[in-house]
């Protein structure tokens, strides 16, 4: 008796489940309308993906500033100024500090200031306190990682 009494409570509310999406008008039993109307538009892949596109632009940070490091290729003669607190390495090439004041860059990989000069060492971790123009000078084309702002420019 019990279990006709269940297979008749689960067949009544199957049914009444049926029985709302058929009066209910055409919501089906997810609540939605009809596909392909204004309430439910059908969408292609290239939309939706040039809609996670644009959502993803919005989240990459420049390659000038940011908290990701830039790889940054430098021709011989041209240095690159740091903003304050930006991180400077030297991956391959020459290089030596460029150091306009009497403060230096603060090497944390030994733990030194780099002064005017000062040869930079690679996969050195380079700090720069100020931005007050101070930076590294490629002696040769060399690339760097560099995390934050930064300009290239070349000396007079």
């Amino acid at each position: 008796m019990k279990k006709i009494r269940n297979g008749l409570y689960i067949a009544g509310l199957c049914g009444a489940m049926v029985a709302g999406a058929v009066l209910g008008g055409n919501t089906g039993l997810t609540g939605s309308t009809n596909p392909g109307s204004q309430q439910d538009p059908l969408v292609t892949r290239s939309y939706v993906n040039q809609a996670i596109h644009r959502a993803l632009q919005d989240f990459e940070p420049s390659s000038s500033s940011g908290i990701a490091f830039s790889p940054v290729h430098v021709t011989a003669g041209h240095v690159i100024l740091g903003e304050e607190g930006s991180v400077i390495i030297l991956r391959s090439g020459a290089a030596t500090a460029h150091v306009p004041g009497t403060d230096g860059i603060v090497n944390t990989s030994m733990g030194v200031d780099m002064f005017h000069g000062y040869q930079i060492i690679t996969n050195h971790y380079l700090i720069i306190p100020r931005d007050d123009g101070r930076g590294v000078h490629a002696a040769t084309d060399a690339w760097f990682l560099v995390q934050g702002g930064f300009q290239i420019v070349a000396l007079p």
